[in-house]
């Protein structure tokens, strides 16, 4: 049994998601105009990979961004989902001069909130990731690509007749 690599191993690349989402918790507590700014970033990852434009070199490094920012994603959702709990549930402050939370201490929370379920999702899919074979994955891809590209519409006889 071949010996396994310590660059493929889940727990140390989930590691990968809550390093992305500490960008994004700069963002959020900074400010909103930024924290669109990295959503959307997050989405234009996404959107390289559904439309097969590598950004980095490599098939895996490539499948990796994706799932980082797939589980990026998730931890903004559930960062989202508590803080619209937490505004239900909280009474309104009549004290503005108090703040129970240093700016130190909300960005430490929202860091975990965003971070710890985007680290499980993130270990559970990179260890999905390592059992597939991409090499084999890109080959039919681009097979596919050239069936597409070779075949025209169905009324157009490529031989040069009409219809």
């Amino acid at each position: 049994m071949p010996a396994a690599s310590i660059y493929r191993n889940p727990f140390l690349l989930g590691l990968c998601a809550p390093a992305y989402n500490l960008v994004g918790t700069v963002a959020v507590v900074s400010d909103f105009l930024l924290f669109t700014m990295f959503i959307f970033a997050t989405l234009g990852i996404l959107g390289a990979y559904v439309t097969d434009f590598h950004i980095l070199s490599g098939l895996y490094p490539n499948e990796l961004m994706h799932k980082t920012a797939v589980a990026s994603l998730l931890g903004i959702v559930f960062g989202l989902v508590m803080w619209a709990i937490n505004m239900l549930f909280a009474a309104p402050a009549h004290e503005a001069d108090t703040a129970p939370v240093s700016p130190a201490g909300k960005f430490f929370i929202t860091w975990v909130v965003m971070g710890v379920p985007s680290y499980f999702l993130m270990v559970y899919l990179v260890s999905r990731l390592n059992k597939r074979d991409l090499e084999a994955e890109e080959r039919v891809r681009q097979e596919k690509k050239k069936q597409r590209k070779s075949s025209g519409p169905p009324l157009i006889n490529r031989d040069g007749g009409g219809i």
